[in-house]
């Protein structure tokens, strides 16, 4: 188990000034991975002391802390191996850090005999089990993308679309996607749009991602996540 407490070398934020990244500053990325996809139950607030302190109060259930615990190792992963090359076997380690709350078999692909899918308003959306080469595929199309933003939103999609692993595939995809903003010095992270007091923002975001599972139509997710998907993040506060 990674330490909570646990500093990396210092990494800029941007063209701004130096900064500490601690998986506390990924807190909102943590948060709304944990509410959108596997209905955390922690808040907002509780999510960033768990992460900068490892307090446990306010996490009322043992799936809470589990799913929290896969989310921070995945976090501190993706700040640890910012040097390490986007590709398929990081893809798979990226899965791999998702041990309590995910996958029989982290990190390995999906067969075509365990039928796992998803089930969408659309329809059911189960696609061809993955390869090394079928996800270097996405990883090429995204980084040729012309920006980091959109190479992230690339990976985020092409990755949650393709489902190659049995399970923790959008968290997969979204702590992947934010590897590429940690490399290139980004003074932001990629979240997934998420309000406590209106729910209907999440139930937008779900539907868009379903049409882009079901029928394709990927610029309908992209555009809400360039609109509404990216925050700022600030330097970590010591606990």
């Amino acid at each position: 188990m990674l330490d909570a407490h646990k500093r990396t070398p210092p990494l800029r934020a941007g063209a701004a000034a130096a900064t500490v990244l601690t998986v506390a500053n990924l807190a909102e990325v943590v948060y709304s991975a944990g509410k959108t996809f596997d209905r955390l139950r922690a808040s907002r607030l509780h999510t960033e002391n768990f992460l900068r302190s490892g307090s446990i109060e306010g996490i009322t259930s043992r799936a809470d802390l589990a799913l929290l615990e896969d989310l921070r190792d995945v976090a501190q992963f993706i700040i640890d191996g910012r040097e390490s090359p986007i590709n398929s076997a990081y893809v798979r380690a990226v899965n791999e850090q998702i041990t309590r709350s995910g996958p029989l078999h982290p990190g390995q692909y999906r067969t075509a005999d365990q039928q796992i899918g998803v089930n969408t308003q659309y329809g059911r959306h189960e696609p061809q089990p993955s390869s090394d080469a079928a996800l270097q595929r996405i990883i090429n199309r995204a980084m040729a993308k012309p920006s980091p933003r959109e190479q992230a939103l690339e990976l985020f999609v092409g990755i949650a679309k393709a489902q190659p692993f049995e399970d923790g595939n959008k968290r997969t995809a979204l702590f992947v996607a934010n590897s590429v903003l940690i490399r290139e010095c980004e003074p932001e992270f990629l979240v997934v749009p998420v309000d406590e007091n209106d729910h209907n923002k999440a139930a937008r975001f779900n539907g868009l991602l379903a049409r882009a599972y079901v029928l394709d139509e990927l610029e309908g997710v992209k555009n809400l996540l360039r609109a509404d998907g990216f925050t700022k993040h600030t330097t970590a506060r010591e606990p």
